[in-house]
């Protein structure tokens, strides 16, 4: 029985790339035993997409974004981010502090970007006045904790000017108030545990709050990691050095300390979407953003596959989406899921993620991977301009078993994935989260169809 099961899955899968008919009955059943014959079912199913916005997505990262782009297809996507710091160890011979008062203190941000380099920007700086809470969530209200009415400064900044020459990658080095870093100074010389305990130094300066408050069509973007810390303050000092002189004499050192973000202090990201209502207007295209949630939505007929086909053993399902071109302008979104896996020991691949919107909530929070039952990925075919599903079997059968009266609803979602290589066990994703990069891809909507290869071995007793 074993072998005659393997031989039908064979059958089914061949019948599916080598036949164009749409139904097929009883194919290859001269090669069976005569006392069994197999029926394959070919059938299209219509499927309907739509353009859906949520009102927030899971960024549990120390990476952020700040500025604003604007896309004419896309609309205007805002992005700001708060941050706590984690405490230096850096500051030596505080007690000698040159006129007891420090030189200069900057908020140095180390970067990349997209958009146009000579766009004027601006970036305003808010204090944090309460301990940030963890929720990743990025529809935070920055009222609730940063002090909106008394920024601590403005720049007026272009990309051009901070870029390292021949590079798209830069340092904003934001000159902050000598007043504003002497308090929290003043604080560590008085209390120096503060320079050494992080939960201490934190309730002592809960962080900032980074917003872009004029300008649209560039953004930053700042990748903290596990290993190296983009968002620095950066505090000048001099001290006197006793004995220290070329003649045995006192002298005057120049000093700094970091307080920077680092994976042990607390970074909540703020994405707003504005002039998007367009997007959910046009009955021909479905539309996908990142980040900040608008997605679409396919719903599968689950009650009319199970009328047309039964409950068979489904062999494959395929789902394929083609895409509209991309907007012919310098500064367009880059379709999702472009960059997959690569050859290397580890990195970061693109995709996008098919699941059940029931399912977004616990995938994200844990970091899970696509299992290839209830939740799939590809990336887009530019051969065929297409998001292709080649086989979604298994999450129909899903649907079937505990769900056979309701339509399936499926939400696509551009995601980054973690991912391992080696030439022994391939590629091994081990986590998965939103793509926090702006991207965007118009779909077509009309006429979308599954094709479903399903089939039955009838055995004659």
């Amino acid at each position: 029985m074993k072998t005659k099961l393997f031989f039908l899955s064979f059958l089914a899968v061949f019948i599916y790339f080598s036949c164009e008919d749409s139904t097929i009955s009883e194919i290859g059943t001269s090669t069976m035993p005569d006392e069994d014959k197999i029926e394959v079912y070919d059938s299209i199913i219509s499927i309907t997409l739509k353009t859906i916005q949520t009102d927030s997505i899971y960024a549990k990262t120390i990476s952020g974004a700040v500025g604003e782009y604007y896309d004419p297809t896309f609309g205007t996507l805002n992005a700001g981010f708060a941050c706590q710091f984690y405490p230096s160890i850096g500051f030596q011979n505080l007690d000698n502090l040159v006129d007891g008062k420090i030189d200069s203190v900057y908020l140095d941000i180390y970067y990349t970007y997209m958009g146009d380099s000579l766009a004027p920007m601006e970036l305003t700086v808010y204090p944090i006045n309460k301990p940030l809470e963890k929720n990743y969530y990025t529809n935070v209200n920055p009222d609730e904790f940063a002090d909106m009415a008394h920024p601590v400064v403005r720049s007026a900044y272009t990309t051009q000017k901070w870029n390292f020459t021949g590079y798209n990658y830069g340092m904003l080095s934001v000159l902050m108030p000598a007043e504003w870093g002497q308090k929290y100074v003043n604080a560590i010389r008085n209390d120096t545990t503060l320079n050494s305990n992080k939960d201490k130094f934190i309730a002592e300066f809960p962080g900032l709050y980074l917003k872009s408050t004029f300008g649209s069509g560039c953004m930053l973007f700042v990748n903290n990691t596990a290993i190296d810390a983009y968002t620095q303050v950066v505090i000048q000092y001099r001290t006197k050095e006793q004995g220290q002189s070329y003649l045995g004499g006192d002298s005057i050192r120049k000093r700094y300390a970091y307080w920077a973000v680092t994976k042990e202090v607390i970074q909540i990201n703020s994405y707003k979407n504005t002039n998007i209502d367009y997007l959910f207007r046009n009955d021909s295209t479905t539309y996908i953003k990142s980040p900040a949630g608008v997605f679409t939505e396919v719903t599968i007929p689950i009650p009319e596959i199970i009328q047309k086909i039964g409950k068979r053993q489904f062999s494959s399902v395929k789902l394929s989406l083609s895409a509209y071109p991309r907007n012919e302008w310098n500064y367009s979104l880059n379709f999702p899921g472009l960059g997959g896996y690569q050859a290397v020991s580890s990195g970061i691949a693109y995709n996008l993620l098919l699941i059940p919107p029931d399912s977004t909530k616990n995938f994200f929070e844990q970091q899970r991977v696509a299992n290839n039952v209830t939740s799939y990925m590809t990336t887009f075919a530019s051969t065929g301009y297409a998001y292709n599903f080649n086989n979604i079997s298994n999450l129909i059968r899903y649907a079937i078993d505990h769900k056979p009266d309701e339509d399936l609803k499926l939400w696509l979602i551009p995601v980054q994935s973690n991912y391992t290589y080696s030439s022994q066990t391939g590629y091994l994703d081990y986590t998965t989260s939103y793509d926090l990069y702006p991207s965007g891809v118009a779909l077509k909507s009309n006429n979308q169809k599954i094709r479903i290869i399903a089939s039955d071995l009838l055995i004659n007793k």
